[in-house]
């Protein structure tokens, strides 16, 4: 009889622990990506507010009103975001974005 109560103790203790794991994992608090230093200090920076995401290619609008449009894909290090958050790009000559961050 202790022997049963023993194992249900640690079947849930182990269920229990792992649902904890999972949603810390998933809170769009945590950041992904970050760039490297020669991006900061090679790249283009643009930053604003994501206004569009169409497949590759998301639309950011600057504080003084200008639309950007970069080119992200499976080599670009991205944070979680959606259309209305603040962000911040390292972009290449050629408008593609190495790393797309949120900014605070």
């Amino acid at each position: 009889m202790m022997k049963t109560g023993l194992i249900s103790m640690f079947i849930a203790g182990l269920l229990g622990g792992g649902i904890g794991v999972t949603y810390a994992a998933d809170t769009m608090a945590e950041k992904e990506a970050s760039p490297t230093i020669k991006e900061r200090l090679t790249k283009d920076t643009i930053k604003g507010t994501l206004m569009n995401i169409e497949g590759e290619f998301y639309s950011i609008k600057d504080n003084d009103g200008k639309q950007y449009r970069i080119h992200v894909d499976k080599s670009t290090k991205l944070d979680k975001v959606v259309v209305g958050d603040m962000v911040k790009a390292y972009v290449t000559d050629q408008g593609h974005t190495t790393t797309l961050q949120r900014d605070n």
